[in-house]
C-alpha cells in the first residue's frame, strides 16, 4: 500500500471521527459533564427552623416548626429543572414492623421560599436547595390554620405533622399523629439520574415553644440512602 493512500485513509476516519463528535458532542459531554445529587438532613437550623406563620399584614397566626431537607449538586454540570417527589409514606407499628399509610397521596413536595411551581430551575455545581418536607403547628393553634384532622383523634395539647406537598387533600391524608415514619422520595432532574432516598422522621408528640428544645425533644429527622 502507497503511503498516499495510507495518508488518504487516515484523513477520512479523522474526518469521520470529527463529523461524529459534532453530532454527538452532547451525548458524549453528558457522559462527562453530568449533576449528582446527595440528600440530607438534620434536626438543627438551616435544616429545621422555627417558622412564625402570619399574616399579610404580619399578624402572626401561629409559630411552626419546618422540617427540611438539603438537596446538593455534588456533579460536574448545572441540574436543570429539579423536584423532589414523595412517592410512599409508612409508619412504624408496635410491633417495630412499618405499614403504609394508605390515606398518605403521592405528591410532589414544595421547594422551601419557592412561590408555586413543581420544579426548582436550576442548582449549580457545589451549590444546593432546601425542600419543604413537613411542618409542625402549635397544636392549641392548628384549627386557625386549617390543620385539624379530626378522624385521627388527636389530644388537643399533642402535635401533629402536615407533609407540604404541592396541594393539601381535602381529605387531610397529608396529616398524622405522633410517631416514627418513613417517607421514601425521588430527587430527579430533567438532566440527572433519579436519587432515592428514605426519610426518617420521629414526632413525640410535644410542642416545646423553645426552638432548641423542640428540635431536641419533640421531633428529629434524618435520611439514608441519600447519595445516587
Amino acid at each position: 500500500m502507497k503511503w498516499g493512500t495510507v495518508a488518504e485513509w487516515l484523513v477520512a476516519v479523522g474526518t469521520l471521527v470529527l463529523a461524529a463528535v459534532a453530532v454527538f458532542q452532547d451525548t458524549i459531554r453528558a457522559w462527562f459533564y453530568r449533576p449528582k445529587f446527595d440528600v440530607s438532613a438534620k434536626t438543627a437550623p438551616p435544616d429545621c427552623v422555627a417558622v412564625p406563620l402570619a399574616t399579610p399584614n404580619g399578624v402572626v397566626v401561629a409559630n411552626t416548626i419546618y422540617l427540611r431537607i438539603w438537596v446538593e449538586n455534588t456533579g460536574t454540570a448545572t441540574a436543570r429543572n429539579v423536584e423532589v417527589y414523595a412517592a410512599e409514606l409508612r409508619r412504624r407499628r408496635a410491633d417495630q414492623g412499618w405499614e403504609r399509610v394508605q390515606a398518605f397521596p403521592p405528591m410532589n413536595l414544595k421547594w422551601a421560599n419557592l412561590v408555586g411551581g413543581i420544579y426548582f430551575p436550576s442548582i449549580s455545581p457545589g451549590m444546593g436547595k432546601h425542600c419543604d418536607v413537613a411542618h409542625i403547628v402549635d397544636p392549641p393553634r392548628r384549627a386557625a390554620v386549617g390543620e385539624e384532622n379530626p378522624r385521627l383523634g388527636i389530644a388537643v395539647d399533642a402535635t401533629s405533622l402536615a407533609f407540604d406537598l404541592m396541594v393539601a387533600p381535602n381529605h387531610k391524608g397529608h396529616i398524622v399523629g405522633p410517631g416514627e415514619y418513613e417517607l421514601d422520595i425521588l430527587v430527579a432532574a430533567e438532566n440527572a439520574t433519579p436519587v432515592r432516598c428514605t426519610v426518617q422522621i420521629a414526632l413525640r408528640g410535644q410542642w416545646y415553644p423553645d426552638e432548641e428544645r423542640m428540635l431536641r425533644d419533640g421531633v428529629g429527622i434524618s435520611v439514608t440512602g441519600g447519595t445516587p
